[in-house]
């Protein structure tokens, strides 16, 4: 029976997938979503368990979609997916189309949009990502996620750069994406002055061959626990209001420099993400996520939006 079941499976998925494909038929497409925000870092979340967009239509979707002004605007789509592993996948296109590895702030909202959904039956799941398996805990708005754990054996710490006569020393480590890390006693910038900057860095691939995530970080002069970040995001090209792996990469930063201890506090322009870090060996630190995940609205994307 079980034998037989796993082929008759794939074949009725095949089939769906072929149904409800509007790329296949050539229909107009229509896809229902959730816009949802985790410390303003805002998502148009997909229920795409039946495999009905592949992944050339999620990216163009993005794309798409997520325009500001001119369709629902959005830093990005998550999609989630079936699993043959964990409870489901999440899937991330940046608002450009590109296909992100990770994303905590997004891996919050999904784990709630999972729930809600009834994707995950229970609110204490995992699920995949392209950066590692995510452990999430739902509490209401708000959520927890044990990340996967982050290698700091070939961390860059504390190296000195310049770009446009902005000289500055960085941290560079991988939690699910690249991030550079930058310590300034005080702000030298603007929260839109440091787009410029941050995408200067991040097209420095002689440094960053990937490119990479920037974060402009200020300790608290009277809490060592507390750090105020604000982040330039690979794919979204542009600052946002609050990023999850870089509020993580942040505190691991601070604590491999000595800035701050296991347990930070990240203030984001969006929100307060907070961050447990503990050390699993000398090289590899297992870091705990939490902050909001918000459920702002139900959305039918109409054709006209797609084009």
């Amino acid at each position: 029976m079980f034998l037989f079941f796993r082929p008759l499976r794939r074949y009725v998925l095949k089939y769906r997938i072929y149904e409800n494909n509007p790329y296949k038929k050539g229909r107009p497409m229509m896809i229902n979503c959730s816009k949802m925000n985790g410390n303003g870092n805002d998502f148009l979340v997909i229920d795409n368990m039946s495999l009905a967009l592949d992944g050339a239509a999620l990216a163009a979707a993005a794309r798409l979609a997520c325009r500001r002004r001119e369709a629902l605007g959005a830093d990005g789509i998550l999609a989630a997916e079936p699993s043959e592993v964990a409870d489901f996948k999440m899937r991330l296109f940046n608002r450009d189309g590109s296909e992100g590895e990770m994303c905590g702030n997004g891996a919050r909202c999904i784990a709630r949009f999972a729930f809600e959904k009834g994707i995950a039956r229970s609110k204490d799941m995992t699920f995949e990502t392209l950066g590692g398996n995510v452990h999430a805990v739902v509490c209401g708005e708000r959520v927890t996620l044990d990340l996967a754990p982050v290698s700091v054996s070939d961390a860059v710490v504390d190296a000195h750069a310049a770009v446009d006569g902005f000289e500055f020393n960085y941290t560079f480590l991988t939690v699910g994406v690249p991030h550079a890390v930058i310590f300034e006693r005080e702000r030298s910038h603007s929260f839109e002055g440091y787009a410029s900057v941050g995408r200067a860095i991040r097209s420095r691939l002689d440094l960053f061959p990937e490119g990479t995530n920037v974060n402009f970080a200020v300790p608290s002069l009277e809490r060592t626990s507390v750090l105020d970040v604000m982040t330039y995001e690979r794919g979204v090209e542009d600052m946002t209001l609050s990023c999850g792996t870089g509020s993580t990469a942040s505190a691991i930063a601070g604590l491999l420099l000595g800035i701050t201890g296991e347990r930070v506090e990240v203030i984001n322009p969006g929100g307060v993400n907070r961050v447990s870090l503990e050390f699993s060996g000398s090289d590899l630190i297992s870091p705990k996520l939490e902050g909001g995940a918000l459920m702002i609205a139900e959305i039918t994307i109409l054709p006209e939006a797609l084009r």
